[in-house]
């Protein structure tokens, strides 16, 4: 898919053009700060799929949407933004977004909302002139990516065992952030693995993760305890 990307913040562009070079088949045609430039690149260029912020100077993202619209365009828009207010989101819904993900994120719910958007392009792009039941199906439920899970509800790879081993250290770090390079010590895991659960912490509401740039231009990640009750409870584990 060619891809649009729309954000005044030079840390997020950077993020958002970090993780589409980790999909297979995007291609990034224009990063743009404003909504000028945005509108002004859309007349020119073709464009499969915009990354667009809501808060843009003294603009709204949402403005975009409204140009869209009126021209009968179908660009797929998955919005990046700090807004987390309801009236956006059903601003944002009323206008037909794909779908919406509020900063910071994870690499695996932004590659979730692209890869559907292009799932559902390709859908339609298939579709015969006369569609049947599941012709539709194909493009208004486009399959998700959903957690392979074991009998004990942990996802593959995971076991309860190290789990417990990974949620004591993440409690030994107290209320501060840290980084996964801080757990290695007292886990002996690699950071590989410690990613795998680290994301499953986040993902069950345990642990809160942000972003950052290093000296090297990379964004890494780190992490704060969110329900210390719940991170002892899995250190209990028998």
């Amino acid at each position: 898919m060619r891809v649009m990307i729309v954000e005044d913040d030079p840390m997020v562009m950077r993020l958002n053009i970090d993780y589409l070079q980790r999909i297979p088949g995007m291609t990034v045609v224009a990063c743009c700060q404003n909504v000028p430039h945005a509108q002004e690149v859309l007349e020119r260029e073709t464009v499969d799929l915009i990354l667009l912020d809501i808060y843009l100077r003294d603009r709204s993202g949402l403005e975009i949407m409204s140009w869209l619209r009126k021209r009968g365009r179908d660009e797929d828009v998955i919005l990046i933004t700090a807004a987390d207010e309801m009236d956006t989101v059903r601003s944002a819904r009323r206008l037909g977004v794909s779908d919406y993900l509020v900063k910071p994120f994870t690499f695996e719910r932004f590659q979730e909302a692209v890869q559907v958007c292009a799932q559902s392009r390709t859908a339609l792009a298939a579709l015969p002139e006369r569609v049947a039941q599941r012709d539709i199906d194909s493009l208004f439920k486009p399959p998700r990516r959903s957690m392979s899970l074991r009998h004990d509800g942990l996802p593959k790879g995971l076991t309860p065992l190290t789990l417990a081993q990974v949620a004591d250290a993440v409690l030994s770090q107290g209320e501060t952030h840290f980084a996964t390079d801080a757990l290695h010590g007292a886990t002996g895991m690699s950071r590989v693995s410690l990613r795998k659960y680290l994301k499953y912490l986040v993902e069950q509401g345990m642990l809160e993760e942000s972003f950052h740039y290093g000296q090297v231009g990379r964004p890494s990640f780190s992490y704060r305890c969110r329900d210390r009750q719940a991170l002892a409870a899995l250190t209990r584990h028998e």
